[in-house]
């Protein structure tokens, strides 16, 4: 089999390269032109490396030859930033990539999603298909929706994954800054941290990838792809912190002022300094407030995924590589 994977050289694509490898494909890692190949090191010897923009439609020309399943991770994620940005890579990049998908007479395309497709009202146990897709807290979220509305109208086959609502693990940016946070004493809860989620360690993550690439009946379906079990956000930073021998968190900001105090640091920054990323933003601010947590049932009974790794052990197993 000969796998396409965009965003390859980003944190969930370099780990889904590795595991592909090891099942034995044969893989074809796109990068984009300024893209480093730091994270595809330990296989750089055993892929094929294109380099492309997904928003360029002429750069992808060609690149699905012979191309039997994609996995199509590229993406721009942020939680603050302009609309353009978003739509450009995220919704535009994903029709360019089916074009060129149909065209080569690609069997499947595995889209990576995100849970932030649905607004963070409060739930747990929520099936990912029946939930309303409603997420418009910012142009990431609206750009989600977008992207996996152009799924719906491919002439291939296609598979939508949101992985659990922190994905993390070995190599993660965004892991590495709640350490440090954690060790100053400075990562915030909200309302102490009760709500619950679904936590993503990115080796179950790649096999759940892996099965909504192979399964026959998973087309046309959606899945979440997270961690056993619905730890509290509190549960979770307390339990790393343990790991990390820091201290316990124990900043907390009432729910009812995060959300909207982070929408106002935007409006302020939206006006005096534009290009700058606020350090608080309306999403971070509601991020922690409501569970958000969703039923694993449909992959494990369709997929057949069981996380083969606790979200206990994939913090320490993270914590390890940090070195």
């Amino acid at each position: 089999m000969k796998v396409l994977v965009t965003g390859a050289h980003g944190f969930i694509g370099s780990h889904l390269v590795e595991k592909l490898v090891a099942e034995g494909a044969s893989v074809r890692a796109l990068v984009s032109p300024w893209g480093t190949l730091e994270n595809l090191a330990g296989v750089q010897d055993q892929i094929e490396i294109v380099r492309a923009d997904v928003g360029e439609p002429e750069s992808l020309r060609g690149v699905c030859h012979d191309i039997n399943l994609i996995f199509h991770a590229a993406a721009r994620v942020a939680d603050y930033g302009p609309e353009a940005a978003f739509t450009r890579v995220n919704v535009l990049g994903t029709e360019n990539l089916l074009r060129e998908a149909e065209q080569a007479g690609v069997t499947r395309l595995v889209l990576v999603s995100s849970v932030a497709v649905h607004r963070y009202t409060g739930f747990r146990d929520a099936d990912p298909r029946t939930l309303p897709r409603d997420g418009d807290v910012n142009a990431y979220a609206r750009s989600k929706v977008a992207a996996e509305d152009a799924l719906r109208a491919a002439q291939i086959e296609t598979v939508t994954v949101r992985p659990g609502l922190w994905p993390f693990g070995r190599r993660d940016p965004n892991f590495k800054r709640v350490v440090a946070a954690l060790k100053k004493g400075r990562l915030p809860l909200v309302d102490g941290g009760r709500a619950v989620v679904n936590t993503a360690y990115v080796e179950n993550l790649v096999d759940g990838l892996w099965l909504a690439g192979m399964v026959p009946q998973a087309a046309g379906s959606v899945y979440v792809v997270a961690d056993a079990g619905a730890p509290s956000w509190r549960e979770v930073f307390a339990e790393l912190a343990r790991i990390l021998g820091a201290p316990q968190p124990r900043l907390s900001l009432p729910g009812w002022l995060s959300e909207p105090l982070g929408g106002s640091v935007e409006r302020v920054y939206g006006l005096v300094a534009p290009p700058l990323e606020p350090p608080l933003t309306r999403y971070r601010g509601a991020l922690m407030r409501r569970d958000v947590h969703f039923s694993l049932s449909l992959a494990h009974t369709e997929l057949g995924y069981h996380p083969a790794v606790s979200w206990q052990e994939g913090l320490a197993r993270t914590v390890a590589a940090l070195g």
